[in-house]
C-alpha cells in the first residue's frame, strides 16, 4: 500500500568510493499511481502531483492495471562523474522508462520492456540494466512501470565491478540449477525408454515445463533462447504455467493410481487436467493478464490437491507416496513463497527470489526417489509373493515329487515354446522393419517417375531454407512444367503422357549431380529443382540448358515420336528471416506463369517476395 500525505522529498542515496557496491532502493522512494496510464513526464514532475510514500514491506504491487511512477535521488559525493547501474531484476515488466536529471537538465533516458526487442537494451542481461553517468551532487531519477501482469519495483544501484561479480555468482547458480534439471531430465528419459513407464514421461514433461517457466520469468530465455520472439515472450509464462500444471495433474493421477484408489479424486484431477489443457490452448488467444491469473490459480489448486491426495494415499498405507508428498511439499512451499512475493505479501529478497529454484531442485530429486521407491516397493511385493509361493512349492514337493517332475517337464516344454515364439517374433519384427523401410521410401517417392515427391521436396526446402538463412547463402528454385501437356494426353492418351513424364524425369535425373540439390515431381506435369549455393546467373543458365535439352528430347511411343517443350520459372535469393520457403515457391510460380504468358518454351525469373514478419 502507499499512504497519502504531503509530497515527500526525494529519498537520497549517497554514492562514493566508500559506499557499498550494491544499494537496495527497496521502499525508500516516492510513488505516484497513474490510474489513467496517461501522465507525461512533464506532468509527473509538476509540484502539484500527489506523490506518496510506500508503506508496504516491499515495493511489490501485485496484479494491477495502473501505471506507477517512482522517484529517488542519487547523491554523487565525489568531485568527478561516477558511473553506476540501476537494475530492475524483474524482466517481465511490459514498459520500463527511466529519466535521469542533473542540474535541472535531462542527462539520460531509457525506454525498455519485455515487449520491445531484446537487442535494444543498453546492457545484454536478463534483467533491465540502465547505465547512468552521475554528475557530482544531486541526480534525480524518475522511473515509470506499466504491465499487464504484476508491478514489482525492487530497484538496485550497482557499482560496475560489484555488478559483474554478482552476475557471475548468479550465473553460476542458474547454471547449476539448469545442469541439475537437465541431468535429471536426460537420466529419467533413458529410464523411460527402458521401462516405458508413462509416469516417467509425465515427470519429464513437468520438470521441463517448470524449467522453461522459471527461466522465462527470470528473463534468461528471452535473453539467450528467443530474443526476437517478442509476441511469444509476452505470453510464454502463462503457457508454461499451464503446461506444468497439466503434466503435474497427469503425473499425480497416474502415479498415485487414483482410478483404483478413489474415483472422486480421479475425476477431480481429470477436471483439473482438462482445465489446464484448455488453458494451455487459450494462452495463445486470450490476453496475458487473464491467462496468467487463471493459470496461477489452476497451478496453486493443482498443487494443493495433488499434495492432499498424496498424503491421503500415504495415510492409507501406500509407502511409495512418502517421497511424493515430501517433493510436492517442497515445490508448494517454493511456489507459495513466489506467489506471496508476486502479490506483495512478503518482501523480495534472495530467499524469495531463489525459493522456486530450491523447491524445484528438491522436487526433481525427491520425485526421482519417489519413482525409484515405487519400483523397489513393487519389487518387494513381487519378492514376497515369490517367497510365499516358494514355501508352498517346497511343501508340495515333499509330498508330490511326481507332480513336481511333471511341472518341471512342463516348464521345459514351455521354455522351448517361448524360445520358438521369441525367434518367430524376432523374424516378424525384422520383416516389419524391412516393410517399414519400404513404406518410408514409397512415401517420399513419386510412383510414376521415381523422383522425389512433393512431401519430400517441401521438407527439403524447409530444411535448406533454414540452413541458408543461418549461413547467409543463396538458394534457388527452378519450377517448370511441360507445355500443352493436355494436348499430349488428348492426342496420345494418358499412357503417352506418362511416357513423356518418365522420359523427362530420366533426362533431368542424369543432370542433377550436386549433393544437396533436389529434383522432384511437384504435381501433374510440374517439376521443381532445389539448388543450394547457386546464384541467379548460374540458376538461369542451368534452366536455359535444361530447356534446350527438353526441346531436343524425342520420346518414342506407340511406334511414333513425341516432342514437347517446357516453360521455366526461376527464383533465387538469400533467406534473411523476412521471407519463407513459400515465398520462394510463389516467386518461382510467378516466373513460370510469366514464361507461359510470353509464349512458353522459355525461362523467366522473379524476385523472391518477403513474407509477413
Amino acid at each position: 500500500m502507499a499512504q497519502s500525505g504531503p509530497a515527500p522529498s526525494f529519498p537520497v542515496f549517497e554514492v562514493s568510493a566508500q559506499t557499498p557496491g550494491r544499494i537496495e532502493v527497496g521502499v525508500q522512494m516516492g510513488v505516484l499511481v497513474d490510474s489513467s496510464r496517461a501522465l507525461t513526464r512533464q506532468q509527473v514532475m509538476s509540484s502539484a502531483q500527489p506523490w506518496q510514500t510506500i508503506s508496504r514491506q516491499s515495493p511489490n504491487f501485485g496484479f494491477t492495471d495502473d501505471a506507477y511512477w517512482f522517484r529517488f535521488q542519487i547523491d554523487n559525493q565525489g568531485a568527478q562523474e561516477a558511473r553506476r547501474l540501476v537494475e530492475l531484476p524483474k524482466p517481465y515488466i511490459d514498459d520500463v522508462q527511466l529519466y535521469h536529471y542533473a542540474g535541472g537538465q535531462l542527462k539520460t533516458s531509457y525506454a525498455l520492456g519485455d515487449e520491445k526487442p531484446f537487442a535494444q537494451r543498453p546492457v545484454r542481461h536478463p534483467s533491465f540494466i540502465m547505465p547512468l553517468t552521475l554528475a557530482p551532487g544531486a541526480n534525480l531519477i524518475y522511473i515509470r512501470l506499466a504491465s499487464t501482469g504484476t508491478i514489482e519495483a525492487p530497484f538496485r544501484i550497482w557499482d560496475l565491478v560489484q555488478f559483474h561479480e554478482a552476475g557471475n555468482d548468479e550465473s553460476l547458480i542458474q547454471g547449476a540449477v539448469i545442469g541439475i534439471l537437465l541431468i535429471m531430465i536426460v537420466y529419467n528419459l533413458f529410464v523411460f525408454f527402458s521401462t516405458r513407464d508413462v509416469d516417467y514421461l509425465y515427470y519429464i514433461c513437468f520438470v521441463a515445463s517448470f524449467l522453461l517457466f522459471y527461466f522465462t520469468m527470470t528473463g534468461y530465455t528471452f535473453a539467450y533462447v528467443w530474443p526476437r520472439a517478442i509476441r511469444w515472450n509476452s505470453f510464454a509464462i502463462s503457457t508454461f504455467i499451464s503446461s506444468a500444471t497439466l503434466f503435474a495433474c497427469l503425473f499425480a493421477r497416474s502415479f498415485l493410481k487414483l482410478r483404483s484408489f478413489s474415483m472422486p479424486a480421479f475425476y477431480l484431477l481429470r477436471v483439473l487436467t482438462t482445465a489446464s489443457a484448455l488453458m494451455l490452448v487459450l494462452t495463445f488467444v486470450l490476453p496475458y493478464n487473464v491467462t496468467v491469473r487463471i493459470g496461477a490459480i489452476l497451478g496453486a489448486l493443482a498443487s494443493v490437491i495433488a499434495l492432499t491426495v498424496g498424503y491421503w494415499r500415504w495415510w492409507r498405507g501406500a509407502r511409495f507416496a512418502r517421497f511424493y508428498c515430501l517433493a510436492w511439499t517442497a515445490v508448494l512451499i517454493g511456489i507459495g513463497i513466489l506467489s506471496a512475493s508476486k502479490f506483495g505479501l512478503i518482501p523480495f529478497n534472495a530467499w524469495t527470489n531463489h525459493a522456486p529454484q530450491i523447491g524445484i531442485v528438491l522436487l526433481v530429486v525427491l520425485l526421482s526417489f519417489t519413482l525409484a521407491d515405487r519400483i523397489n516397493t513393487d519389487r518387494s511385493l513381487r519378492v514376497n509373493a515369490q517367497a510365499v509361493a516358494l514355501a508352498h512349492e517346497r511343501k508340495a514337493r515333499a509330498s508330490q515329487e511326481a507332480l513336481i517332475r511333471g511341472k518341471e517337464e512342463a516348464n521345459r516344454q514351455l521354455e522351448q515354446r517361448v524360445k520358438a515364439r521369441t525367434t518367430e517374433l524376432n523374424n516378424t519384427l525384422d520383416q516389419l522393419q524391412v516393410a517399414n523401410d519400404r513404406l518410408q521410401l514409397l512415401s517420399t517417392t513419386d510412383g510414376l517417375t521415381q523422383l522425389s515427391n512433393r512431401a519430400f521436396f517441401d521438407n527439403a526446402l524447409a530444411t535448406e531454407h533454414r540452413r541458408a538463412c543461418r549461413l547467409k547463402s543463396s538458394l534457388s528454385l527452378i519450377l517448370f512444367d511441360i507445355d500443352h501437356f493436355k494436348q499430349i494426353n488428348d492426342t496420345h492418351g494418358h499412357p503417352g503422357g506418362d511416357a513423356c513424364l518418365r522420359a523427362l524425369a530420366n533426362l533431368m535425373r542424369a543432370r542433377i549431380h550436386r549433393t544437396g540439390d533436389v529434383l522432384a515431381r511437384y504435381g501433374g506435369e510440374e517439376f521443381v529443382i532445389l539448388l543450394i549455393d547457386s546464384g541467379p546467373q548460374d540458376s538461369m543458365a542451368l534452366a536455359e540448358r535444361f530447356r534446350a535439352d527438353i526441346e531436343k528430347l524425342l520420346v518414342e511411343f506407340d511406334g511414333g515420336p513425341i516432342r514437347f517443350t517446357a516453360s521455366f520459372g526461376v527464383a533465387c535469393g538469400i533467406p534473411d528471416g523476412h521471407n519463407s520457403p513459400q515465398d520462394f515457391l510463389a516467386s518461382a510460380d510467378k516466373a513460370l506463369y510469366q514464361a507461359k504468358r510470353d509464349g512458353r518454351n522459355c525461362v523467366r525469373s522473379a524476385a523472391v517476395a518477403s513474407g509477413a514478419t
